[in-house]
């Protein structure tokens, strides 16, 4: 994108690693993911975000993304710079402010504002529906939009929050009053946790199925948070899967392990034979359509558009896979929209 002033700087995006790099005049910022000689604006810190953060010049990011970073197994990059929502870092040709991006706890859109006016806002991924974990993203006007584009197809339209919330609940119910337990598949890292604060909120007890979310729901249990799932290697869990409850697991296999290892191979087959499993997540939609429901921790079609619409920039960039697709359906609406490819 070239500025309005004759001598002002191009803004040049590129692709890079699992993320994406800025130059804008002097400025060079890396999105999600690590430049030699750049500073990494880490939007959160699920894997897909978080490649060759070792090649960066320093990270900023919330304590929320450092600690759920560290809690899944990263090496915390050295020289990092933690900041808090609407807080701004002054770095050299540009002023940085944190925004709620409402993904998974500490999760960040940055706004970032030039010497010359210029402002862009980079979203990483982002939610703008509340959920009982996280509150919703806002639009915040910029003159370029950064934009994640993953659910950026009309096919993919989610039904309300409460919708979603009430068909998982029934299902847990109804799967208990059967004598079966219901195993939830969600990421460890937010999906979890929102489905655990749900069963629990109904008086379900609920077991986590891997070490993975046991190490997350303790980060957000020090945000605030009163998670209160019991581990799979508890010596409790023959008692609690007998008198009913729910599993939570981001990896069944492993959860299969731990219940024969605590258990025994036969007991464990019997178990995981009378298990219902459903998969929670907004793939659950569409030609990926699988026993589950759509809860996701991204926006939908109409929420990714109304978010653009509520920025009113002048040009947006579209990232992730629908990016193509997106970007069409933003040109429909009226917006000079580019894929990053």
């Amino acid at each position: 994108m070239k500025s309005d002033g004759q001598d002002m700087p191009t803004l040049s995006l590129k692709k890079h690693g699992t993320g994406i790099a800025l130059e804008y005049g002097k400025v060079k910022l890396a999105l999600d993911t690590g430049v030699q000689g750049a500073t990494t604006l880490l939007s959160h810190s699920h894997t897909d975000h978080i490649g060759r953060l070792n090649r960066a010049d320093q990270v900023i990011g919330t304590k929320g993304t450092f600690d759920t970073y560290s809690a899944r197994g990263g090496k915390l990059p050295a020289n990092r710079i933690v900041v808090e929502y609407q807080q701004v870092t002054f770095l050299n040709g540009a002023d940085i402010t944190a925004i709620n991006a409402g993904h998974v706890l500490g999760s960040t859109m940055f706004l970032i504002e030039f010497e010359d006016g210029l402002r862009a806002l980079f979203t990483g991924d982002f939610n703008v529906v509340d959920s009982i974990v996280h509150e919703r993203a806002r639009p915040v006007k910029a003159d370029v939009l950064i934009t994640e584009a993953t659910y950026g197809s009309p096919s993919w339209i989610f039904p309300s929050r409460v919708e979603t919330h009430e068909n998982i609940l029934k299902a847990a119910a109804n799967s208990l009053a059967e004598g079966v337990n219901p195993l939830f598949n969600a990421y460890s890292l937010r999906k979890a946790q929102e489905v655990i604060a749900l069963l629990q909120g109904r008086g379900i007890s609920v077991v986590s199925g891997n070490r993975s979310i046991d190490q997350v729901c303790k980060v957000y249990n020090r945000h605030g948070f009163d998670l209160k799932q019991v581990p799979v290697t508890s010596k409790d869990l023959a008692h609690l899967i007998e008198r009913g409850c729910a599993i939570v697991t981001s990896s069944p296999r492993h959860t299969e392990q731990h219940i024969r290892r605590m258990l025994g191979k036969m007991e464990s087959r019997t178990i995981m034979d009378r298990m219902k499993s459903y998969f929670l997540s907004g793939w659950t939609l569409g030609k990926f359509r699988q026993r589950g429901f759509p809860l996701s921790a991204h926006s939908d079609y109409l929420g990714l558009l109304e978010f653009a619409k509520g920025v009113d920039p002048k040009v947006v960039y579209c990232f992730t896979e629908n990016a193509r697709e997106f970007s069409g359906h933003l040109a429909t609406a009226g917006l000079n929209a580019v894929p990053l490819e």
